[in-house]
């Protein structure tokens, strides 16, 4: 196996709304945390949140590592990451034209990746599945 580690860069005040949405407020994390103080992730994401409230502006890397069994990745494959991180197509058919290729051949790419764990699908209109790339740099280890 090849652990691969994608690394989001994210401003405070961004973290601090994602905790928002997650918890519904602070009072509401230091309740469930009272509740289960030897929980590790209750704990690192009040100190985050409280951190962050003064902190705003300061931008934080967040990583998570995925491992692949075969690494069977090429530059193609890197590209098209890139491509759908900076294009934001909002469906697979989309980003096909925007390939200019066959919406199978693209699917069939996109739905590898995401087995990968190297991007996700957010619903769209008409069961449309859009590609999503929330991160920004990979780093492999060996």
């Amino acid at each position: 196996m090849i652990p691969l580690t994608i690394i989001r860069l994210i401003k405070g005040k961004d973290k601090v709304n994602e905790l928002e949405n997650k918890y519904g407020s602070l009072k509401n994390l230091k309740r469930k945390f009272e509740m289960d103080d030897e929980n590790m992730l209750l704990y690192s994401d009040l100190e985050d949140w409280e951190y962050f409230l003064k902190h705003s502006e300061e931008e934080l890397e967040e990583g998570k590592t995925i491992f692949i069994e075969n690494l069977n990745l090429g530059k193609k494959d890197f590209e098209l990451i890139k491509f759908i991180k900076d294009n934001n197509p909002n469906s697979i058919g989309e980003l096909a034209n925007l390939l200019n290729k066959e919406v199978s051949e693209v699917q069939k790419k996109v739905n590898y990746l995401e087995n990968e764990g190297l991007l996700n699908f957010k619903h769209g209109t008409k069961n449309s599945k859009i590609p999503v790339v929330n991160y920004d740099k990979i780093e492999i280890s060996i």
